[in-house]
């Protein structure tokens, strides 16, 4: 073996070597982990999301979340759980809140605040990809997927749920038929019909309001002009309070309005006609639950 040819060999042994060293050396476990915020997630009472100068906000009431504005209505708690993880973030990277605009936080395009705690969102690192993010007096890297938390529009956290689970129907006035819960039985009292529901229809169909989700939830000010007024209801709760939605309706989906809160809950045109008439289900063949 000639002389270079020896010295690449131990060129070749000497760098293969190192790979594998490298390749199989334990990981450092003294890398720093800085956390975002020492709050529990359990202690946040408010919450508000400012985009654009947009705000969306929030508040927690008996173990759970309501939109205070700029609508009133129940919270999708899974999206609120989802936007509260931050608090449990850990970041690899702190460094001093200056120089705000080379982060882009000198004018964050969306800011959080839980309860009194700021959260900046700004741009994000060239080689990393994660995003830089002002709170407590100090800038930190994160994944950008805490900011894909935070809706744009405040209709993405109304819960979907036509009916809460303590708004409990006694009673349900539409334009054609009133349905009520009298002595343990409901009743029902139909114009201009001869056809007589079974009781296990009816009990079907009241279900089918007490289950039913919205596919989508919109705004009464972003509704489009092809939604035509078809009437209203009127429904009857057990504590004495009352629920008033307006019927819109368009090629494809029926959409229900609630009056007093601004919102409307959109569901596919035949669900939504189930609901607004139990006889459809009888003619559908959908047979109650047992």
């Amino acid at each position: 073996m000639t002389h270079h040819a020896r010295l690449n060999l131990v060129m070749f042994i000497t760098i293969a070597g190192l790979a594998v060293f490298l390749y199989f050396r334990p990981q450092s476990s003294n890398i720093h982990k800085y956390p975002l915020s020492t709050s529990s997630i359990e202690t946040v009472q408010n919450l508000r999301i400012v985009r654009q100068q947009q705000e969306i906000a929030l508040k927690q009431l008996d173990n759970h979340w309501y939109l205070v504005k700029p609508v009133q209505a129940r919270a999708h708690e899974g999206k609120i759980a989802e936007i509260l993880e931050i608090l449990t973030v850990n970041s690899n990277q702190r460094l001093p809140l200056a120089d705000l605009e080379r982060f882009g936080l000198d004018q964050p395009n969306v800011r959080l605040y839980l309860d009194d705690e700021y959260f900046g969102f700004g741009g994000f690192a060239p080689t990393t990809n994660q995003q830089y993010v002002a709170t407590s007096d100090q800038v930190y890297l994160i994944s950008p997927r805490y900011v894909l938390a935070l809706p744009s529009n405040v209709s993405d956290l109304i819960n979907p749920q036509l009916l809460a689970s303590n708004e409990i129907p006694v009673k349900f006035e539409l334009n054609h038929l009133t349905v009520e819960f009298q002595n343990e039985i409901w009743r029902i009292t139909v114009q201009h019909s001869d056809e007589a529901l079974d009781e296990g229809t009816i009990k079907h169909w009241i279900q089918l309001w007490q289950m039913a989700q919205a596919r989508e939830l919109i705004l009464e000010q972003a509704l489009g002009s092809d939604f035509v007024v078809k009437g209203s209801i009127k429904i009857a709760l057990q504590n004495g309070q009352e629920i008033n939605l307006r019927i819109l309706q368009n090629e494809f989906s029926v959409l229900l309005l609630r009056v007093n809160d601004g919102f409307g809950y959109q569901f596919p045109i035949d669900a939504g006609q189930q609901l607004l008439d139990p006889y459809r289900i009888k003619s559908n063949q959908i047979l109650p639950e047992n």
